[in-house]
């Protein structure tokens, strides 16, 4: 068996997505956890094994989740508590019953926030653990030490440079953002569903970096998702229709990708400016026996609208600088070449750290988006700045 020998066979979202549910973490994961165990007719016995990349207090931790769902387990892991981690997530679920060391694990993430249930779990930790207090600063490009002090302030930088050295402007931030809104008023999940945005509403929203104004941040807000895998074989006998895992890209780690929400050879922080070239993370197409022109819609860790540029580039679907004309020309709706983010995105959806995105990803591929719903969806991709990717097939 390999990795493309395993299937997602089931999703479950929390009963909603919001900036104030009134829920706790081990609630919302629960209800997500139920509605997944729903959506692939298995029994919660048959579940033996867990993977989690949110604990608390935002999240919940492996062994609360376990113990107050009544299940047993034989494989469980934490990662660290970040969304960069949604790729490698479900790759270390499918290496693991790969391995046979489960037969049939759950992906379950939660988050909390600041104006939701996290204000009664301030004491816990976690608020006060700052990346850019480290030695070499965080990896989205902020350095306390010098007062640039949140990821958002990192990454404008990294836009700005972008936008000079290519020519972008603001409105090509806009051209992002807009259409992701107009994703999301298709999604009845979506937090922004039914709050449309226009290009001249996102130039009346404030500044909050330059260049980005508040619509090209990604919503702080709570909600919870779960996928359920199992190995091709065993996926053939139950409720749901399976969706395949094509091929995988881990999380690229080293000097050039230590800025994760700028592509290589982009020149920011601690990176060189240099030609991006043929970038090894493209291999995901080989590994799933696709080119780049097969993919029939792409989704991304939008946590702020220019990663859409940076993810465009890295993996080949337009050529270096050339992003922001693509978007331009083409767009990124349900209608486009190759629509974007048809959930809506962190942006406009939720912020379900790019887990959403995965859930979205198997519901096209099933044919259940609804009014969202893309014709003769087949393959569907899952990339970042950072390098990481899923490819996923019917």
């Amino acid at each position: 068996m390999a990795i493309s020998d395993v299937c997602i066979v089931g999703v479950g979202t929390s009963e909603a997505f919001g900036f104030d549910l009134g829920k706790s973490p081990l609630r919302l994961q629960s209800e997500a956890f139920k509605a997944a165990l729903a959506d692939s007719g298995l029994d919660k016995a048959q579940v033996d094994g867990f993977v989690t990349a949110k604990g608390a207090p935002r999240g919940v931790d492996y062994e609360e989740f376990v113990l107050a769902l009544g299940l047993d387990v034989r494989w469980a892991t934490q990662l660290w508590s970040h969304g960069r981690w949604g790729t490698n997530a479900i790759i270390e679920a499918a290496m693991v019953i790969d391995a046979g060391l489960a037969e049939t694990v759950a992906v379950a993430n939660t988050s909390v926030t600041g104006r939701g249930y996290w204000r009664h779990l301030h004491g816990l930790g976690e608020g006060a653990v700052l990346e850019g207090m480290r030695d070499m600063g965080g990896g989205h490009g902020e350095f306390d030490i010098h007062g640039l002090d949140t990821p958002g302030a990192g990454t404008a930088l990294v836009a700005k440079s972008y936008m000079e050295r290519y020519g972008a402007g603001e409105a090509d931030l806009a051209n992002i953002a807009v259409a992701f809104r107009r994703n999301a008023l298709q999604n009845p999940m979506a937090i922004m569903h039914g709050k449309a945005m226009t290009t001249e509403s996102y130039f009346a929203e404030p500044y909050i970096v330059e260049p980005f104004r508040r619509a090209d941040y990604a919503l702080s807000s709570e909600g919870s998702t779960c996928l359920i895998l199992t190995s091709r074989e065993r996926a053939r006998d139950l409720a749901a229709a399976p969706v395949r895992i094509a091929a995988a890209e881990g999380v690229h780690a080293g000097r050039e990708d230590y800025m994760m929400f700028a592509r290589p050879g982009m020149g920011v922080g601690i990176t060189r400016e240099a030609p991006l070239g043929d970038d090894p993370a493209r291999s995901v197409f080989r590994r799933a026996k696709i080119e780049v022109e097969d993919v029939d819609a792409l989704y991304t860790y939008d946590s702020f609208t220019s990663n859409v540029w940076m993810t465009l580039e890295r993996f080949g679907f337009c050529g270096e600088g050339e992003a922001w004309q693509y978007i331009a020309e083409w767009g990124l709706d349900l209608d486009s070449p190759l629509p974007m983010n048809t959930n809506g995105g962190l942006l406009s959806e939720a912020h379900l750290l790019g887990f959403g995105h995965i859930i979205e990803m198997v519901r096209q591929l099933r044919g259940t988006a609804g009014a969202r719903q893309l014709e003769d969806a087949t393959v569907m991709q899952w990339a970042t700045p950072r390098g990481d990717s899923l490819v996923l097939t019917r």
